[in-house]
This record gives structure tokens, C-alpha cells and sequence, in this order.
């Protein structure tokens, strides 16, 4: 039994027996609701090499409005789902001291294998408590894809109903590209032709070195020296060994751009390259 509902039971018999030898005590003011104000998350895309360790970590941040400060009175549990919809950890801060307005909490998850690892605190101002905690991800265990957090807020109320408010987070982790550009010659003679190319390469989904992605998209951009923005000029695909080469008129002098959007596995890439037109 929580201590909050053991209070509870000893204050309303308390009230009965009073009430055989006619004292009459004043009703207690209702508590407001305990809420779950908010989950921030460290970052919304983890880029994590297939072959790296468990090192990498996302910082979760529970934010609790918790007016009745009780030990035990609300519990805030998290199940963090991996992209095949599998549990990878469970999270379940508990209350470790509290000092004055202040309440310290601790513990240790791994999103591999179940392993523990450093460290939650949480930390109360007035009637907000702030939950933080680590989820890890293992490059060789965790693969890329969307992940969810799944957040219960538990407390037992004045009514005496065990009540539950639910929330859900994701994030995502990607696989990291490199991206090699080069637009030549440099400088350029007027209306000639400007080649751009380099390699595109992307980390395998588990375990070995970057190779050459061949397939994807690349888009060009190209910003005049003195303009604001830049303009889309046109678009190639990568070849065997993720290589590219595309050409294009050189007319002005100014910055070119190349952008990989990436997708919901792999990290994006931009790069530039100025080039003067004589």
C-alpha cells in the first residue's frame, strides 16, 4: 500500500471516531491533479556508426507537477520501443532523497541488452519535479529507425482511484554518410562548363566500413555573390561507388551547394564550393 493511501485510511478513521464523540473537523481543501507537464528530449536524431560502442545516449527529461511532494504518492514509468516495435528498456525513476523543495533521484538504463548504465537525477522546484534519465543506444545492437518513448504518469487520488495519464515521444537514430564535393575547374571562364562531383558513401546498417552508395539523389543549389538566397539549378543520381558528376554553366561567380537529404535511416550531407568566374 502507497504511504499516501495508508494517510488516507488512518485520517478517515480518525474522522469516524471523532465523529462518535461529536468533534467536527474541518474538510481537507482537494489537491490538485498531479500532470505530466512535458518529455524533453537531448536530440531528436542520434547518427551512430554501426560498429561504435554503447556510449551514445539520449538525455530524457520528465517534466512532473506533483503538488501533494508525498513519497510513493506519484510513479512515473517509460517503455522505450525500438523501430520493429520491440521493448528495448524500461525506465522506472524512483525516488532515491529530498532535501526542502528539492528531491534527488538515480538510476541506471541501457536501451542494449537490459545493461545499466549512468545515471538519472531529478530535481523539484515548487510543485515541478524534473525527471531526467539516459536512454543508450549499441551501434552493433540498435538499429536505425524510429524509436518511441511511451511515458505513464501513476498517482492514487483523493477519490480513491488509481489514475494514469499517458504520453508518447520518438526519436530517431540514423547511420552517417560522408560526402566529397568539388566543383572544377576553378576559376571557371564565362559560359563555359563547371563539372561537379565527388563520392557519397553511407555506413552499413550493422557492422563494417562506409562504402560507396550508389543510387541516391543529389541536388544542386547555387547562390550569385551578392544574393540572398540560394537557387536550385538541377539534380543527379550517384553511380557505382557512390560516385557523381554533373555539369553545369558557369555565368557568375558566386557559391555552389549539394545536398543529400538523407532518409529515415541515414544522416543528410551539405556541402559548398566557391567559384569564381572570370
Amino acid at each position: 500500500m502507497r504511504k499516501s493511501l495508508a494517510r488516507r485510511c488512518a485520517a478517515a478513521a480518525l474522522a469516524v471516531f471523532t465523529g462518535l464523540t461529536t468533534v467536527a473537523l474541518a474538510a481537507s481543501p482537494a489537491q490538485a491533479a498531479p500532470a505530466l507537464a512535458g518529455v524533453t528530449l537531448s536530440t531528436g536524431t542520434v547518427v551512430l556508426d554501426g560498429d561504435a560502442g554503447c556510449a551514445n545516449r539520449v538525455k530524457v527529461t520528465f517534466k512532473v507537477y506533483d503538488p501533494v511532494a508525498e513519497d510513493d504518492y506519484v510513479s512515473v514509468s517509460a517503455d522505450v520501443m525500438g523501430p520493429d516495435g520491440d521493448a528495448v528498456d524500461f525506465l522506472f525513476p524512483k525516488q532515491a532523497s529530498r532535501s526542502g523543495d528539492y528531491a534527488y533521484l538515480t538510476d541506471y538504463v541501457f536501451i542494449c541488452g537490459g545493461l545499466d548504465g549512468p545515471g538519472r537525477y531529478t530535481i523539484r522546484s515548487g510543485d515541478y519535479a524534473y525527471l531526467t534519465d539516459y536512454v543508450f543506444i549499441c551501434g552493433g545492437l540498435d538499429g536505425p529507425g524510429r524509436y518511441t518513448i511511451r511515458t505513464e504518469l501513476e498517482w492514487f487520488g483523493d477519490d480513491l482511484v488509481d489514475h494514469v495519464v499517458e504520453r508518447v515521444d520518438t526519436f530517431y537514430v540514423k547511420r552517417p554518410t560522408s560526402l566529397t564535393y568539388d566543383a572544377t575547374p576553378e576559376p571557371v571562364k564565362k559560359n563555359s562548363a563547371l563539372t561537379h562531383k565527388g563520392v557519397l558513401k553511407a555506413d552499413p546498417v550493422g557492422y563494417g566500413a562506409k562504402y560507396g552508395l550508389k543510387g541516391a539523389v543529389l541536388r544542386f543549389y547555387f547562390k550569385a555573390s551578392g544574393a540572398k538566397s540560394y537557387t536550385y539549378k538541377g539534380q543527379t543520381t550517384t553511380g557505382a561507388g557512390g560516385k557523381y558528376s554533373k555539369k553545369f554553366k558557369a555565368t557568375k561567380s558566386g557559391t555552389w551547394m549539394v545536398v543529400y537529404a538523407g532518409s529515415s535511416i541515414r544522416q543528410p550531407q551539405t556541402r559548398f564550393d566557391a567559384v569564381k568566374v572570370k
